[in-house]
């Protein structure tokens, strides 16, 4: 279990809790001398930032669930489906100035949020600038790192979610009129978000090297390896497109034209700061090439199970949820299960206890789907095709004898837990799951369940520095001096993928790699924003998706219609899983001499069997309202009390969110 420090995360009731924790009007206010010239002190002070993450309607139960980052060409959310019209809006690319899942009149919503963490991260680094001795004391320079760290996340979640934000890196204490700081052009965050990370990655050490004792090897914690990750993301982000305010993308005042246009115009420039990449992920590599797991299920498995080791883990950052009391990971995540699957009593789903919720909001797109090749040991990890049932079985089969070969150990008429199979728009997201949950000794009894929400690991660190090395068609390739092969990192990914070693690459592989591997890790939007390929990508997809939809264009695109599938026996879940899977690639179509009814095999229509026609239909699958709005609002508006509050002149909107 979880080290008892992340209990404090949320928490509201904290020592250094309050933005104005340094006011001496308060009875529990300390002088900024008194907090950052004693560690203990500094770390609360640290400790306030992350419970900022962990709060109601902030990534416990909004950006980690969804909102952030769908609906893409790899996943998509049933929020697409909502009778809850601003949950369907923001999935759907139509979000409001009036949102009313995230945003909150009260400020508790995620713009005061991450302003609060800024404002709070300010505070720790000039207090620890001005008396924490950092520089003859490890610790203290810890603590500064982690906080630039932090502060460096939280401008680029701003960055991500609306482009162009105010670029304020001082405290109020020592700018008041910082809270009137007019929206800034993004590139002014970004270069302070490089110099920041490249500081932190000089104060803090590798994880294990860590002296604080509650961050040692603890991956919910900051350290040297997720300064670079980190920085290396802002790069790319930074060095690529984005849809920018003004007819030349070049004018943050402007509140109707937009283009997409690099974010660095000079191509010699943006070279650099893939050369930038390229180094800061050879810095991990070379530190940390244990980190890749064997499998590629472990990652997942283990963050279901709350290890927290950073050594034992793929991940190189989490953001950390105390167990059980904030972050609703499974709950929007976990594949779907029954209610009769949910009882906790023997027989029934291990993990998922009375009072759980289940919502299983994200699911994977069929063109992701197609995009995988045979053999592709993710493919079973991302898709569980069925959600949890507890029941006799007869939905598979209301023969006796047939369903005595499809649930062997059991009785026809014995009820049994079984995954059983759904229609093809309702293929859930198989990354996070409460079986692994349950195996880890816990047991969800409410809608909070604690799991860590996963930020950064290290095949997505192999990926970028591939992705580097290429560079850009305009800029040209750039120097790689790190002695280390683009190429041997992807071949990394695919060989752990049980996928034949690629000779060459390009950006196409980089590009469907980086689906493959990562959907589901709420990165894919943010990839197809600074590729410039949002729009199209998404309208590809939708296109396919009507392909899919159709008979006749169906199979004449080589598919069938059956999904052919079997089940294999859990001991740890006292359950069946379904195990293999067949008819989801081209030209899959028919059922194998070996698929028969005494071997288990089942055959189901996966796109034909729905109330409202095919499961594929625009009706039952939408993942956008309208093409232009893939562009203009790709980014969420400033919210209009969040505009009203600090007045036009500091914030207001572009991309003709105001007409």
């Amino acid at each position: 279990m979880k080290a008892k420090y992340i209990a404090i995360i949320c928490l509201s009731a904290l020592t250094f809790a309050s933005c104005d924790f340094f006011e001496s009007s308060s009875p529990s206010a300390l002088e900024p001398k008194d907090v950052f010239s004693d560690a203990t002190r500094t770390e609360q002070a640290i400790f306030a930032v992350y419970n900022l993450m962990g709060s109601n309607n902030s990534y416990r139960n909004r950006i980690a669930c969804g909102f952030a980052g769908l609906n893409t060409d790899a996943e998509w959310s049933t929020q697409s489906l909502s009778s809850t019209a601003g949950a369907r809006a923001l999935v759907l690319y139509n979000c409001g100035v009036t949102n009313d899942r995230i945003s909150d009149i009260k400020g508790s919503d995620i713009w005061s949020y991450l302003n609060t963490m800024i404002e709070r991260s300010n505070n720790i680094i000039e207090g620890l600038e001005a008396y924490g001795n950092y520089e003859h004391n490890d610790t203290m320079a810890y603590f500064l790192g982690e906080a630039l760290f932090l502060r460096s996340f939280a401008y680029l979640e701003m960055v991500k979610y609306w482009g162009d934000v105010p670029a304020r890196f001082e405290s109020i204490a020592k700018n008041p009129d910082g809270v009137k700081t007019p929206k800034s052009d993004r590139n002014l965050i970004y270069e302070q978000i490089r110099k920041d990370l490249k500081r932190a990655a000089e104060l803090m050490p590798w994880s294990p090297e860590v002296v604080a004792p509650a961050a040692k090897n603890n991956v919910g914690r900051a350290n040297r390896a997720a300064a670079l990750g980190l920085l290396a993301r802002a790069d790319l982000m930074y060095a690529g497109k984005a849809v920018r305010p003004g007819a030349d993308g070049r004018n943050v005042q402007d509140e109707t034209a937009y283009a997409v246009v690099y974010n660095i115009a000079d191509g010699a420039e943006r070279k650099a700061i893939y050369e930038e990449v390229l180094w800061a992920c050879a810095q991990i590599i070379n530190q940390e090439d244990y980190k890749l797991a064997d499998e590629f299920v472990e990652p997942f498995r283990q963050i279901c199970m709350n290890v927290t080791a950073y050594s034992q883990m793929e991940h190189i950052w989490v953001m950390p949820f105390k167990d059980g009391a904030c972050g609703q990971v499974l709950n929007y995540n976990a594949p779907k299960l029954s209610s009769d699957a949910a009882i906790n009593v023997p027989g029934h789903l291990p993990g998922f206890g009375a009072g759980g919720s289940s919502n299983g909001s994200i699911c994977v797109s069929p063109y992701l789907i197609s995009r995988f090749e045979e053999g592709d040991a993710r493919m079973k990890v991302t898709i569980v095709p069925g959600q949890w049932e507890y029941n006799d079985g007869t939905s598979e089969s209301s023969n006796d004898t047939v369903r005595g070969y499809i649930f062997p150990r059991h009785g026809a008429a014995e009820s049994k837990l079984y995954q059983k199979h759904t229609q093809a728009n309702n293929f859930y997201l198989g990354k996070y799951r409460f079986e692994w949950f349950g195996e880890g000794g816990g047991l969800l009894t409410a809608t909070d369940d604690g799991v860590d929400f996963p930020i950064l690991r290290y095949a997505d660190v192999l990926l970028m520095f591939a992705e580097a090395e290429l560079g850009d068609k305009e800029s040209g390739k750039p120097a790689n001096t790190t002695g280390l092969s683009g190429l041997d990192q992807l071949n990394k990914v695919r060989k752990r993928a049980h996928l034949a070693e690629l000779g060459t690459y390009s950006f196409e592989d980089i590009e469907r790699e980086r689906a493959l591997e990562l959907c589901g890790e709420y990165v894919r939007k943010y990839d197809l924003m600074r590729w410039g390929m949002l729009r199209q990508r998404m309208v590809d997809t939708q296109n396919f998706i009507r392909q899919m939809a159709a008979d006749g264009t169906r199979h004449q695109l080589g598919y069938g219609d059956t999904l052919f599938y079997k089940y294999t026996w859990s001991e740890k879940i006292q359950g069946y899983e379904i195990d293999s899977l067949y008819g989801l690639h081209k030209g899959q179509t028919t059922r194998q001499p070996y698929m028969t009814r005494e071997n288990g095999w089942q055959a189901k229509d996966i796109y034909n069997s729905d109330s409202k026609g095919f499961v594929l239909s625009e009706n039952n699958y939408p993942i956008f309202e309208k093409e232009e709005q893939l562009e203009t609002r790709q980014y969420w508006p400033i919210f209009q009390h969040n505009i009203t509050a600090a007045g036009t002149d500091v914030l207001w909107n572009n991309y003709g969110y105001g007409q």
